[in-house]
């Protein structure tokens, strides 16, 4: 899976570097790998009539404070999509998420939320699977983002 993702980076000419670890599942096992740039995690959300999906990157200790989104949006209240809502809009599971998921969204439908806080900054995220990290700047995450079509913005989290 995660060759359809380096594809992609080499045909945008987007530099970057894949780090292979271990599988891991939450931001507390990542913190036992040794990995270059900012860590961060992807959450997505969507809102109470689930007519509207957030992808929300963050800094991995920042708590979320989803009224924040709900407010800048004017949307309802935001919630956690379930495991199944998350298989049929990224066909991934819960653990690998992460814009490149966004490949899988046919939809469109997810907007991405990023934490102004990491604008400029290398980042890390799994290429659709946890035993591997794509190390790159977030300025080239964007062009992935908009190679495919997708909305994303940054605000304060």
């Amino acid at each position: 899976m995660k060759q359809k993702i380096f594809d992609i980076l080499d045909s945008l000419e987007i530099s970057y570097t894949n780090y292979e670890h271990q599988p891991v599942f939450t931001c507390d096992e990542a913190k036992g790998i040794e990995i270059p740039g900012y860590r961060v995690k992807s959450l997505l959300l969507r809102n109470k009539k689930s007519t509207n999906f957030y992808m929300l990157v963050l800094p991995d200790n920042k708590k979320l404070d989803a009224n924040i989104v709900r407010y800048y949006f004017d949307d309802t209240k935001l919630s956690f999509v379930s495991e199944d809502i998350m298989i049929q809009k990224i066909w991934l599971k819960p653990w690998s998420v992460s814009p490149f998921a966004l490949i899988n969204n046919e939809d469109r439908d997810i907007q991405v939320i990023f934490d102004s806080w990491l604008q400029g900054q290398y980042v890390g995220f799994h290429p659709l699977q946890n035993d591997n990290t794509v190390v790159l700047l977030l300025s080239d995450v964007e062009k992935f983002l908009e190679n495919l079509h997708i909305k994303h913005c940054f605000i304060t989290l």
